[in-house]
């Protein structure tokens, strides 16, 4: 045999040795595996510790979410899809969802159409949609964009076209009830004590308020003088409300608070975060939802950084600082944590919510001691794709 005749018979030997080995580690038959269960959890009962963590995902801004949270061990539960750039308010048993967004026929371009979508908190459920007129705000998501009133009765959306204005919408009748014109304002601020009014900050500094009819039409409006210089110290959008007093922070670190308990809207005395040392080494607040106000011990807790400049006012935090509000005295410095938003859990058992614009987790504090904590509770794992709201 010539030695190409031998390596054929070699090479054909071989692999007949090699489908025989094949075969062999083959089953003959395949035994079927059994279906794998498809169950569905159910949600925790709705509690103050639960947290809407707002993402307009930037990457893809028609696809926004709302990622579902449970606080006391930060353990993600679910989420939302919003929409493009959506608003998004709880009602005030927190046992509803409201979610204002825009949707476009062909995904980015086409016809638009805007909604309230509202959902069960309890499963998370979709439970019907309200058409709305194309005019609201799309913005990052913040509290001054939509709100219920006290009572639940009517949602508040914020305008845009450019010009302002505020959609009303009777949560009720299920529809879009009225347009209140807020020419040079912005701002949904519903009044705790009056289910029919809210109020607007406008741009020369002053404090609008309007009142509705029974039927959500506006009925009276009224102007405050100034309260803060919108051209030299404008105050952040970001407000708190604690009881009948609102609260807004400024630029430069001024402390504006307004009483809504009477028939009109009364400013105390601005008061500031800095002393002489930390004004020269330029320390102001930024972020986003940059401040959050303890109610139990009076204490409010703001994001700062220092070396501040202007544009510098969506800054995360370098470092935490912690107020008395009665004294308005500095207590606490604690690590910022690169806070771009915060929450507080207004309970007997108070804690901090962190959005850490680092990493995009969850950093929770334990308020209940007598001191402000120095070290945090927990840490979520990363959440969503660029977080910017920490709604309860």
């Amino acid at each position: 045999m010539s030695a190409r005749l031998f390596r054929g018979a070699a090479q054909q030997v071989a692999r007949n040795l090699l489908a025989a080995a094949v075969v062999a580690v083959v089953p003959a038959a395949h035994a079927d595996l059994p279906a794998e269960p498809v169950t569905m959890v159910k949600l925790a009962p709705v509690d103050p510790y639960r947290l809407y963590i707002g993402d307009p995902a930037m990457g893809h801004l028609v696809d926004g979410r709302t990622h579902v949270l449970d606080g006391t061990q930060l353990r993600y539960l679910g989420l939302l899809g919003t929409g493009f750039a959506a608003a998004t308010a709880l009602s005030p048993d927190r046992r509803t969802i409201y979610v204002a967004t825009t949707y476009y026929s062909r995904l980015q371009r086409g016809v638009r159409t805007d909604v309230v979508e509202v959902y069960s908190a309890d499963d998370l459920n979709f439970q019907h949609e309200i058409v709305i007129p194309a005019k609201r705000v799309t913005s990052v998501p913040m509290r001054a964009l939509s709100a219920t009133s006290a009572d639940g009765r009517w949602l508040l959306l914020q305008n845009a076209t450019p010009a302002t204005s505020i959609t009303v919408v009777d949560l009720q009748a299920r529809r879009a009830v009225a347009e209140v014109p807020a020419p040079g304002c912005y701002a949904v601020i519903p009044w705790p004590s009056q289910p029919r009014r809210f109020s607007s900050v406008c741009g020369d500094g002053t404090f609008a308020t309007f009142d509705l009819d029974d039927k959500g039409a506006l009925a009276t409006s009224s102007v405050s003088k100034p309260f803060f210089n919108a051209d030299k110290d404008p105050v952040f959008m970001h407000y708190e409300l604690v009881g009948d007093r609102l609260t807004f922070v400024s630029y430069h670190g001024d402390v504006y608070s307004l009483d809504l308990s009477g028939a009109a809207a009364t400013a105390d005395q601005a008061w500031t975060l800095l002393d002489p040392a930390s004004r020269k080494q330029g320390w102001r607040p930024g972020g986003y939802q940059l401040f959050a106000i303890e109610p139990g011990k009076g204490q409010l807790y703001v994001g700062m950084h220092d070396k501040g400049a202007e544009g510098t006012h969506k800054n995360p935090a370098k470092e935490i600082w912690v107020f008395d509000l009665q004294s308005r005295k500095r207590i606490a410095r604690l690590p910022g944590q690169t806070a771009v938003s915060m929450n507080i859990a207004r309970t007997a058992q108070p804690r901090l919510f962190v959005l850490s614009g680092a990493d995009n987790r969850i950093v929770s504090f334990d308020l209940s001691g007598p001191k402000p904590p120095t070290k945090p509770l927990a840490r979520s794992l990363p959440v969503g794709d660029t977080p910017a709201f920490v709604g309860m």
